[in-house]
């Protein structure tokens, strides 16, 4: 039996610790008769819920009463749109102290009182302020950090400068929204002012996607700005993700023009409801109820899963990669929130079975624990089936 040495770190944390995290080494050196081989070091990957958040924890009295959806952090706290049989509310929980801090289900603006009337289907953090989009043709703003009411934009009316947002993101001083039919209605930050409550038009109107119809089921979306300065848009009817392109909205724009790029666009084999990006990997909830995970330098879908480490996944609508590395992913079904952590492991001795697949006997896990004998694909870095052995 081989001895086996592994470590365990969080890809979110290579650079401070100056630790080499990439995948691309070369594919080993074999001899004819496998019992050799030159390597460096090879990597594979794990996957464990470190924490779950559900009624309990929220000091609820039933598990009906909490059921996650759309999922945001500025610093600590993480703002969780709450659809349950206890309201739609906007729950403020605290990552460091694992608890509540507080829920908003009401608030007042010129001495009315404010409520959320349907779901929440996006909520986007900026410096200053929380734009918390809900089915009803809303999207309201609050100042952060105290949470104020500080302006709306849509009237409730669907006929209104608001068509039922189902994703929003904000860029270049824009705040981009796909509408329910698959359009992107463009507003301007400098218009959300106090004064401008319910009263902010949108700026331009984009076209949809090829393919991208209308969101009649209200399947999950989301889209976020990419490292490119491009907006990336989950278009679940189409099989894509959109590819925008941001920069081509000023006054000269004309409504009803693409902002798509068409030869950027993703097409997925499944119905992509939301995604988290990482530097290496992109993490996609879909029509499939599992997490796909798609490799950027292989551009290859590498593993589709729905359970990890202390936490099998009912229905795992949707995923949001937070600053520290970790993904919160609301399992809709089983009514809770789940902190995913995406670890590897450096193997370092092991048991060649051919040309991608090796043996590990023994190893420790993350949490000292010995794990039984497992196979790993060096190839995508993941734990095989055994039955790839054959």
């Amino acid at each position: 039996m081989k001895r086996i040495l592994l470590t365990y770190i969080l890809p979110a944390a290579c650079a401070m610790l100056g630790v080499r995290c990439t995948e691309d080494a070369a594919a080993p050196e074999w001899s004819s008769d496998l019992d050799e081989m030159t390597y460096t070091s090879y990597w594979y990957y794990t996957y464990e819920a470190l924490d779950t958040v559900d009624y309990q924890t929220l000091g609820l009295e039933a598990a009906a009463a909490f059921k996650p959806y759309a999922v945001a952090e500025r610093g600590d706290t993480l703002f969780v749109a709450n659809s349950g049989t206890a309201g739609n509310s906007l729950i403020l929980y605290s990552k460091k102290a694992k608890k509540p801090l507080k829920t908003i289900s009401t608030w007042t603006v010129n001495d009315t009182e404010k409520n959320f009337m349907s779901k929440i289907n996006a909520i986007v953090a900026t410096d200053d302020l929380l734009y918390v989009a809900e089915q009803q043709s809303l999207i309201h703003v609050f100042s952060l950090p105290d949470m104020e009411p500080f302006s709306c934009i849509g009237s409730g009316a669907w006929q209104g400068p608001v068509f039922q947002a189902q994703a929003i993101t904000v860029k270049n001083g824009l705040i981009f929204a796909r509408n329910k039919n698959g359009k992107i209605r463009v507003y301007k930050e400098s218009d959300v002012t106090p004064e401008n409550y319910q009263k902010i038009n949108y700026y331009k109107e984009a076209g949809p996607g090829a393919g991208d119809s209308s969101n009649n089921g209200f399947e999950a979306h989301y889209m976020e700005a990419d490292a490119e300065g491009h907006i990336l848009l989950t278009g679940y009817n189409a099989k894509s993700i959109r590819v925008l392109d941001p920069s081509l909205v000023d006054d000269d724009f004309v409504n009803g023009t693409n902002l798509d790029i068409d030869a950027l666009t993703w097409t997925l084999p499944f119905n992509p409801k939301t995604f988290a990006t990482s530097p290496e990997r992109m993490y996609v909830t879909g029509s499939n109820d599992a997490i796909n995970i798609y490799d950027n330098q292989k551009k290859e879908w590498v593993k589709t899963f729905k359970t990890v480490k202390g936490y099998a996944f009912t229905k795992p609508e949707r995923i949001y990669g937070s600053a520290d590395g970790t993904f919160w992913i609301s399992d809709v079904t089983k009514c809770a929130l789940v902190q995913m952590g995406v670890f590897k492991g450096e193997i370092r001795e092991y048991e060649p079975i051919n040309k991608t697949l090796v043996k590990v006997r023994t190893a420790r896990t993350r949490s000292g624990e010995e794990q039984e004998e497992f196979y790993v694909d060096l190839r995508t870095h993941e734990i095989a089936d055994p039955a790839e052995a054959e």
